[in-house]
């Protein structure tokens, strides 16, 4: 098991697709041996809107109609209830012990438990029609929880490697090169790991990075990190990413920016603060 890692968490909420998600964070429960929870989060905005006089909603074969408090919440514990079947189901498949709550939002930074968890979250919502789709929330979940956050977008059996990007060294980069190396063992192998010019520049980047990563069965090789964002997505997709890991504090990058960078990208996404 990864240091420090004791459970993986699953978020789930009426809107997600939520079957990548629990398939990939039960896979990475088992082969840590650890717990998998689920928490499905209540939209307590849509809950509140049905409290409304005015609130109305448009129905297949029925037209409009008032949007009721009493409705709403039908609705999302039938949704509930579907994860929780979901989950267990994927969970007893992996042979992965498992648990499940419901809580209201707004999510907040306690909500997924404790400083030891792992979080994997569907990046993609269901379709609305044939092209619909509204946005997502695990961007704005990504700057409330400290966490190390998976966006989860290709099944399990795809290929590719394991890109990291690390902007420090220290502590917190040899975390993420732990997580990561565990990661990339469990998929293909092989890791990359670029870091910014004034780091990847030393000496002994590359020692430091073989002295951190060894014991670990990875294929590895390290360069610089474009600065130029276009550039980077372009090197990230001739190295055929599977999983991207980026490092973060509070300092950095707001969701906005790392959506940007990753938007047009296909592979999952990693942050570690």
């Amino acid at each position: 098991m990864t240091q420090g890692i004791e459970r993986v968490v699953v978020p789930l909420d009426a809107a997600t697709e939520t079957s990548t998600a629990i398939d990939t964070a039960a896979r990475l429960a088992a082969l840590w041996r650890v717990p998998l929870h689920g928490v499905f989060i209540e939209d307590e905005e849509l809950i509140g809107l049905a409290g409304l006089p005015f609130a109305r909603q448009v129905t297949l074969g029925t037209g409009l109609e008032p949007l009721t408090k009493d409705h709403v919440e039908d609705q999302l514990h039938a949704f509930a209830e579907r994860a929780r079947r979901e989950l267990g189901a994927v969970a007893n498949r992996h042979d992965v012990k498992w648990s499940f709550e419901v809580a209201r939002g707004p999510l907040a930074p306690d909500t997924l438990g404790g400083e030891h968890d792992f979080v994997v979250a569907g990046a993609a919502t269901r379709p609305i029609g044939d092209h619909f789709r509204v946005s997502s929330r695990c961007w704005s979940w990504i700057a409330i929880i400290a966490r190390p956050f998976l966006l989860a977008r290709r099944e399990w059996e795809t290929g590719g490697s394991v890109v990291t990007l690390l902007r420090r060294g220290g502590p917190q980069s040899a975390r993420t090169l732990d997580v990561a190396a565990q990661i990339a063992g469990f998929y293909s192998g092989t890791l990359t790991v670029a870091g910014t010019p004034d780091l990847a520049g030393s000496d002994d980047f590359a020692a430091w990075v073989s002295g951190l990563l060894e014991g670990h069965s990875v294929s590895l090789q390290t360069e610089f990190a474009a600065a130029e964002p276009a550039a980077l997505r372009q090197r990230i997709i001739e190295l055929d990413c599977r999983l991207l890991v980026l490092e973060a504090s509070e300092k950095d990058a707001q969701p906005e920016e790392l959506r940007e960078l990753v938007e047009h990208l296909a592979c999952d996404v990693l942050i570690i603060r």
